[in-house]
């Protein structure tokens, strides 16, 4: 009785019992209306031939006999006083209000107000009519039972078929996810036959699937990328050992250079994974401002040693008072991956700055003194792998990654206009908060 189908009989199910409840208590009642109706017109047509003195001498007049019942009559006064009853011999009705006459006797006895001062109670004995009437239901209700029947199995016939009906969309919709695999990853559950109450939880389980199917495709470029990417090296350095075996001094600073750039591919496939996953928060995860400034002279400092060995020069002009979120980590790797990049390719003295673009951006430019890229042609550097000469080196993956960091934290990054190379990156900048700011 786990299953939806099942409970969804079972509700049905009980509702119709309810129903046919409801019924049956209704046609019991009913001789109870019947009996008081009877009751209340027999003493109407009563009272229409006799009506009863104030000092109640006229009421052995009203017949004790009448419709086949015995009949028996009391007059009181509004206060509860007796006056008189019928008829002589027999007990006198108890005074009943005729305002607040329970509903329970309402079909053995009744009252009648007479001149506003005086009560009448009368009653009879209408076991027989009682029988008479319970007889009547009896026969009614036996000839009803076949109907009642044939109503329940139809009935439920119609709550099996409805039940099925209903949830036939969500079995179809079941049999579909279940082919959703590495064999058809962009398959999703069909939203437009399912039940509106159901439909919240499809559309969850969409989204999840995008998500996995997404992570799945990150994973699966990353193996191939990386595959790919290492097979040149590793054939390389193979060779090298094996050189290395035979010749009595082997180049040790070709193998320790080789050995470089794999550590130095194997380094940015990694941070390149980690972006395309959506990098890394604060350490508690939090949106803490910090100053990007600060950020640009940590990702200088790191560079600066590989700078000062090669005799070359990193000119830093940074705006402050600008904040981000606590995204620091991002986008210094991002501004190291393109400092390491104007090292490994670019030419002469390094600039960096770091300005306003309007109340919700910056722009932080890394330009060298190589030759200029026209920007509708420098997409083409961002691509993963690409190089601007195949014997360079380097990965290919240096403005990939820094491309990624930065849509991932809602910027972008761009080929600079300028008559030398340059990147801009546009960083969003964090909304004003009360909270101090790290300088």
């Amino acid at each position: 009785m786990n299953s939806l189908r099942s409970r969804l009989l079972l509700v049905m199910a009980l509702v119709f019992a309810l129903g046919v409840g409801n019924v049956v208590i209704y046609l019991l009642d009913l001789d109870e209306d019947i009996r008081a109706h009877v009751l209340n017109e027999q003493v109407d047509t009563l009272l229409a031939t006799v009506t009863p003195a104030p000092d109640g001498s006229n009421l052995g007049a009203l017949p004790v006999q009448f419709s086949a019942s015995d009949w028996r009559y009391a007059l009181y006064t509004r206060a509860g006083d007796l006056v008189a009853s019928a008829p002589a011999g027999a007990a006198p009705l108890p005074f009943r209000n005729p305002e607040t006459l329970p509903e329970s006797a309402r079909a053995a006895i009744t009252t009648r107000l007479i001149d506003g001062d005086r009560v009448l109670v009368a009653s009879r004995n209408d076991w027989q009519d009682c029988e008479e009437l319970c007889q009547l239901f009896r026969a009614r209700m036996a000839g009803s039972s076949v109907v009642i029947a044939i109503l329940a199995a139809i009935s439920l016939v119609s709550i099996v078929f409805l039940a099925r009906w209903m949830l036939g969309s969500v079995r179809r919709a079941a049999d579909l996810a279940a082919t959703i695999g590495v064999a058809h990853p962009d398959r999703r559950i069909p939203l437009r036959e399912l039940p509106e109450e159901i439909v919240p939880l499809a559309i969850s389980a969409n989204q999840a699937l995008d998500r996995l199917s997404s992570a799945y495709e990150i994973e699966r470029r990353f193996t191939a990328d990386a595959a790919h990417e290492l097979r040149t090296p590793l054939a390389v350095l193979d060779l090298r050992l094996q050189k290395a075996r035979t010749e009595p001094s082997p180049d040790w600073s070709a193998i320790a250079r080789d050995m470089e750039q794999m550590r130095h591919l194997i380094d940015q496939l990694l941070v390149l994974a980690r972006a395309d996953q959506g990098g890394e928060r604060g350490p508690d995860g939090s949106d803490v401002p910090i100053g990007l400034a600060r950020i640009v002279r940590e990702a200088v400092a790191d560079m600066l040693p590989a700078y000062e060995a090669a005799s070359r020069t990193i000119d830093v002009a940074v705006a402050e008072g600008l904040v981000v979120a606590d995204a620091h980590r991002q986008l210094r790797q991002a501004l190291r991956n393109l400092l390491d990049n104007a090292f490994r390719h670019g030419r002469g003295q390094v600039s960096v700055s770091l300005a306003s673009r309007d109340e919700r951006t910056a722009v932080l430019r890394v330009s060298d003194e190589g030759p200029a890229v026209a920007q509708d042609e420098g997409d083409v550097l961002f691509e993963r792998f690409h190089k601007g000469a195949q014997n360079s080196p380097g990965s290919g993956l240096g403005l990939a990654i820094v491309r990624r960091i930065l849509r991932n934290l809602g910027g972008d990054a761009r080929i600079g206009a300028g008559p030398t190379f340059a990147i801009e990156l546009i960083v969003p900048l964090a909304p004003p908060r009360p909270t101090p700011v790290r300088a």
